[in-house]
């Protein structure tokens, strides 16, 4: 198991790695989700850390207090975060805020299409369920 934490100007990542699964909660200030280049910033910090310790999945918490983006600003995050290697990855993202979920839904949807293996979750037990058990 390992467990640490790296912060960004407004945000905090706390990873707990317990093989094969990566576990990464999103803390942090309204404005990080606003901001494109942060929202690529932890992104790519995520994957880096997939990467490094070999993650076959990645649980996703959520609990940054922000709106999801824009389409157009999620067009140019799926562009920067193609390869990456998140698609080699089954993903869990679990979403905080209730009342996102028609949008986090959304976003499911443009993932799946650029072929990353991703469900979007508003609770983590049901996430941890479906990375343990579900399908593709």
């Amino acid at each position: 198991m390992t467990r640490d934490t790296l912060s960004g100007g407004s945000y905090r990542l706390e990873f707990d790695y317990q093989a094969p699964l990566l576990t990464v909660r999103l803390l942090g200030e309204v404005a990080a989700e606003k901001n494109l280049e942060t929202t690529r910033e932890y992104w790519q910090h995520i994957a880096d850390r997939v990467s490094a310790c070999g993650a076959d999945a990645l649980l996703v918490l959520d609990a940054l207090p922000g709106e999801v983006m824009d389409d157009a600003d999620l067009v140019r995050f799926f562009n920067g975060v193609a390869g990456l290697g998140l698609d080699r990855v089954r993903i869990a993202y679990v979403e905080a805020r209730t009342d996102q979920m028609p949008r986090i839904e959304y976003v499911e949807q443009l993932a799946l299409e650029r072929g990353y293996r991703i469900r979007m979750f508003a609770n983590e037990p049901e996430a941890r369920l479906w990375l343990r058990y579900g399908g593709d």
